[in-house]
């Protein structure tokens, strides 16, 4: 098969042409469709030969007995990578997720619970929204308390969630003198950095210090491996409107949707997608489209997806999935423009 890169001006102007026009219409496109759209005076039967020869590449394929074709992913594909960027939303439109999402009583989880919303009804797709997970916050204070039979209550306080909640057991008994100079020396040292990066640095410290391994790191240490900020958990996932699946006629039947819905209550496979986003080395909007999802089950969708941002450090990640037949332009644009707003109210701006 050849690449997108090997086409020529036509077949290139003809595939964005049978897309547009899918997209738009959800009918199998011919080759006198595309015609009436063609700037040139070209007939239908050199159309009709330029769309078998992008069938024979791979980009088009017919869905059953009918003189149109139908765009695959690689067409999908060829299309977004041409209209990525050239649009915005209307006016109208940011002022209604401005309007929704700019509010001050919003503490950082209801914010993206609504975020989910927002994206679900702008973009008529599903929204999802990852929250920050643990490793990614950043330290603004932090207590612990003394609990009956070797348990302690870890109250983490950080941006840009508010409070964590976490039970550790240990296996002896520590004071609650103990755990307020372990709380000093944490808040002390460590306010503003990000959770995972603590853990490393304060074994680093112990490595260090191996001749002076005083009873404070001890302590530090064992809270730490004992799941006071160890573990990497996944931040919360919201999903919206998953029951647009059910009036979409693109899937084959009953069945793909139910496995597909299955996926979305999992929540799992989605979260590892979308926690790829949070690789700094790679900004900006990300599209998945058909078989490039790693998810057997979204084969026949799109995802369009995001970091959002705490100040300079990605914390989190949001974005849409539909079926390949989506409006690009607008859902990439919309993703884009909620990242960015998603943004400035978590920083502060």
């Amino acid at each position: 098969m050849r690449n997108q890169q090997d086409l020529d001006t036509r077949q290139k102007m003809i595939l964005e042409t049978v897309v547009r026009q899918y997209i738009s219409s959800g009918v199998p496109v011919g080759s006198k469709a595309v015609a009436d759209q063609w700037p040139e005076a070209l007939s239908p039967a050199t159309i009709r030969n330029c769309m078998a020869e992008l069938e024979d590449q791979g980009f088009l394929r017919h869905p059953h007995v009918s003189a149109g074709r139908v765009p695959t992913d690689r067409a999908y594909r060829f299309y977004v990578d041409r209209v990525l960027g050239s649009t915005r939303l209307s006016p109208e439109t940011e002022a209604y997720i401005k309007q929704n999402l700019a509010s001050e009583e919003l503490d950082p989880e209801r914010l993206m619970s609504r975020v989910s919303h927002v994206l679900a009804e702008v973009s008529h797709n599903v929204g999802l929204v990852l929250g920050p997970a643990l490793e990614e916050k950043l330290l603004e204070h932090v207590k612990f308390v003394k609990l009956p039979d070797h348990r302690i209550l870890a109250l983490i306080v950080s941006k840009p969630d508010l409070v964590e909640n976490r039970i550790i057991r240990l296996d002896e008994e520590v004071s609650q003198r103990e755990l307020d100079r372990t709380a000093d020396y944490l808040n002390a040292e460590f306010r503003g950095w990000s959770l995972g990066t603590i853990r490393l640095e304060i074994f680093k410290r112990m490595e260090e210090m191996k001749q002076l391994f005083d009873e404070l790191l001890s302590n530090v240490a064992k809270l730490l491996m004992w799941g006071a900020l160890a573990e990497e958990s996944p931040g919360l996932l919201f999903v919206e409107g998953t029951a647009k699946f059910l009036d979409v006629a693109d899937f084959e039947n009953v069945q793909q949707i139910k496995r597909l819905l299955e996926t979305f209550e999992e929540k799992a496979k989605l979260v590892k997608i979308l926690s790829a986003c949070l690789d700094n080395r790679r900004p900006g909007v990300r599209i998945l489209i058909g078989k490039e999802n790693p998810t057997l089950e979204m084969h026949e969708c799109a995802l369009i997806m995001a970091p959002y941002r705490y100040r300079d450090r990605a914390v989190g990640a949001l974005g849409v999935v539909g079926p390949m037949r989506m409006e690009y332009d607008r859902a990439i644009t919309t993703v884009n423009y909620v990242a960015h707003l998603c943004s400035k109210l978590l920083s502060g701006n």
